[in-house]
C-alpha cells in the first residue's frame, strides 16, 4: 500500500510542471505590457491630438502604441472596432523590448458612434483595449 502512495507522489511530482508547459499564452498571461492613445496624428513617433471623441470630418484616426517586455522580435496587431464589428485588422512588428508603433483607420463621415481598438500579442491575448466615439455632426441652422 505504502508503494502504491510513493507511485501515485511520484507521478503527480512528474505531471504537474508538465501540465504547466501545457499552458496556452493566454492561460499563463502575456510577458508584453502596452500603452495605448488613441489621436490625430504622430509626430517624433509621440501621439498628437489625442482625444476621447472626434468629429465625423476627422477624416483618418491613429492608435499609437508602446510595447514593452518584448525578449525579442514579436508581432503585435490592432483590431479596429466600430458598433462591435471587426472593421480592420493590422499586424506590426515589435523590434525591441520597448517599441513603439501605430496603425491608422480612414473614418467616414456616416460612421458616428462607438469605436474601439484592442492591441493583441501573437498568441491572440489582449494587452489594452481604447475605447473612442465619433460624435454625430452638429445640426446646421
Amino acid at each position: 500500500m505504502l508503494k502504491k502512495f510513493f507511485l501515485a507522489v511520484a507521478f503527480l511530482a512528474l505531471c504537474l510542471p508538465l501540465a504547466a508547459l501545457a499552458q496556452t499564452p493566454a492561460e499563463a498571461g502575456s510577458a508584453l505590457k502596452a500603452e495605448a492613445q488613441v489621436c490625430t496624428g504622430i509626430q517624433e513617433r509621440m501621439p498628437t491630438g489625442m482625444a476621447e471623441s472626434f468629429t465625423p470630418e476627422v477624416g483618418q484616426v491613429y492608435l499609437w502604441c508602446k510595447i514593452t517586455g518584448s525578449d525579442g522580435e514579436t508581432t503585435i496587431k490592432h483590431v479596429w472596432y466600430y458598433q462591435g464589428n471587426e472593421m480592420a485588422s493590422v499586424e506590426l512588428p515589435v523590434k525591441s523590448s520597448s517599441y513603439r508603433t501605430w496603425s491608422a483607420k480612414k473614418i467616414m463621415p456616416q460612421w458616428t458612434g462607438d469605436w474601439s481598438v484592442k492591441v493583441e500579442d501573437a498568441s491572440g491575448t489582449v494587452l489594452k483595449e481604447i475605447s473612442f466615439k465619433i460624435e454625430p455632426a452638429a445640426p446646421t441652422q
